[in-house]
């Protein structure tokens, strides 16, 4: 008799746990940005180079990514002049490649963070590597769009008032709460749930 009630209680939890997570809740697995923003992208991620958990994101994300099951758009944050250094060699990386790979994005965070602080010399050798140019060497049409990315990433840096990164930012509505899940599933179901709404 006590083992089909633990039967029957485990399957129990099974099945709670399943209808309570059937649906994310606004203020515990999101909200909702008090200034929405017009975008392209269902999902943008908020990072910076200058972030190990966005590294650790992006690594554990990087399978999802690279299925297709999972389509992120990067806005790197400008919050300080640490991370205005970070995002203008990103965005002078990101003009040149515009199909950044992971690997190239992996290498990116390992300059930024395993470099500091960090030289122009450093990158200078990086830039060698991948036959990249300095933004000041870059032509005149890829330094207005690295201007224009730059702008973006610091105005909507300051619009969606992010404070914590990675941040998940879904139809430029809704924020993800990281701290709201338990597992990454529960993350990945999250992301879906309101790239449908």
């Amino acid at each position: 008799m006590k083992r089909l009630q633990a039967v029957v209680f485990l399957f129990a939890s099974i099945i709670f746990s399943s209808i309570a997570y059937a649906s994310p809740t606004e203020g515990e697995q999101y909200s909702i940005l008090d200034t929405p923003y017009s975008t392209d992208h269902q999902i943008d991620k908020f990072f910076s180079l200058t972030c190990t958990p966005c590294w650790q994101m992006t690594e554990l994300l990087k399978d999802k990514e690279q299925s297709g099951e999972l389509v992120l758009h990067r806005t790197h944050v400008i919050f300080n002049e640490s991370t205005l250094q970070a995002a203008s060699l990103y965005y002078t990386v990101l003009v040149q490649q515009p199909n950044l790979s992971h690997e190239l994005l992996n290498e990116l965070f390992s300059l930024v963070q395993t470099n500091s602080p960090l030289q122009q010399s450093d990158i200078d050798v990086f830039f060698k590597k991948h036959n990249l140019v300095t933004q000041e060497n870059m032509t005149k049409s890829q330094q207005q769009q690295w201007a224009t990315y730059v702008k973006d990433a610091a105005d909507k840096t300051e619009q969606t008032a992010i404070v914590s990164i990675p941040s998940f930012i879904i139809n430029g509505r809704y924020m993800v709460n990281l701290r709201g899940h338990s597992s990454m599933d529960e993350l990945l179901e999250t992301l879906k749930y309101l790239s449908d709404l």
